[in-house]
């Protein structure tokens, strides 16, 4: 009996040991798997026959766009130049809104001609376009003074970079679709300009007489066509664009000050 009450510890600690021993060891569960991102489409996108032949309207007052304060740079000051934020043509067309088809699938091969930003007169020209995505960014200097190209995503610089008269052009790839890069030029504040990335060739500008636009060669189906101002924003509408057909479009935004 005494031997046996002397061997009651030492099993116990012993099978405790072997316990805990073989729970330490006992291999833990994985930790979950980080969600995959999404995939980049690889289908080749479809093209169709239907358009949409459309204008952007601004109703009530237009507000009255400044002259450009460009006295300090002798060049700039030889041509005289109103504030382009707002641009209205006869009937209220509204020029510079970024209009594009939303809810196209599938991948498009973006054009290999670059688009191109001109910098004339001490303007960026076009103040707006679109491009797809891959298509490369052509910067320029047409003018006789130092310009500099910064761009913007939201508060963040992509790039900044001095262009001196007679320099080659620069070229930029955007490499997010769905975004909108602004332009500044930190020389002359007045300068800004907007190139807006696209996955698929769905989109346009907004012209300067009558605020019209096309886009063709859409596949016929539902969609969301959104348009973008760089005052006004941005406003959405259902279309549904069938095949071999156009479609009317009036996109409408209304000045504050009416």
């Amino acid at each position: 009996m005494l031997r046996l009450r002397a061997c009651l510890p030492l099993a116990f600690v012993t099978l405790f040991a072997c316990q805990k021993q073989s729970s330490e060891s006992a291999p833990s569960a994985p930790p979950p798997a980080a969600p995959a991102a999404p995939a980049a489409a690889t289908t080749p996108g479809a093209t169709g026959n239907g358009s949409i032949a459309g204008s952007v309207k601004l109703t009530g007052t237009p507000p009255e766009m400044p002259q450009t304060k460009r006295q300090a740079d002798p060049y700039c000051a030889k041509t005289p130049m109103k504030e382009e934020e707002v641009v209205v043509g006869a009937g209220g067309g509204l020029k510079n809104v970024i209009v594009r088809v939303k809810g196209v699938a599938g991948r498009y091969d973006a054009p290999p001609t670059p688009a191109v930003v001109d910098q004339s007169a001490c303007m960026y020209r076009p103040r707006v376009q679109g491009i797809q995505l891959g298509q490369p960014l052509q910067i320029k200097n047409s003018d006789q003074t130092l310009h500099n190209v910064h761009g913007y995503k939201g508060p963040s610089t992509l790039f900044n970079q001095a262009e001196i008269p007679g320099q080659p052009p620069m070229t930029k790839q955007l490499t997010n679709a769905d975004e909108i890069v602004k332009l500044k030029c930190d020389v002359h504040p007045w300068m800004t300009g907007y190139v807006a990335v696209f996955d698929h060739p769905f989109f346009a500008v907004s012209g300067e007489n009558d605020g019209s636009f096309q886009i063709s060669k859409i596949p016929a189906g539902h969609y969301t066509l959104t348009a973008w101002h760089e005052r006004y924003g941005k406003v959405e509408q259902a279309v549904d664009v069938k095949e071999n057909e156009s479609t009317d479009v009036t996109v409408t935004y209304q000045s504050p000050s009416s």
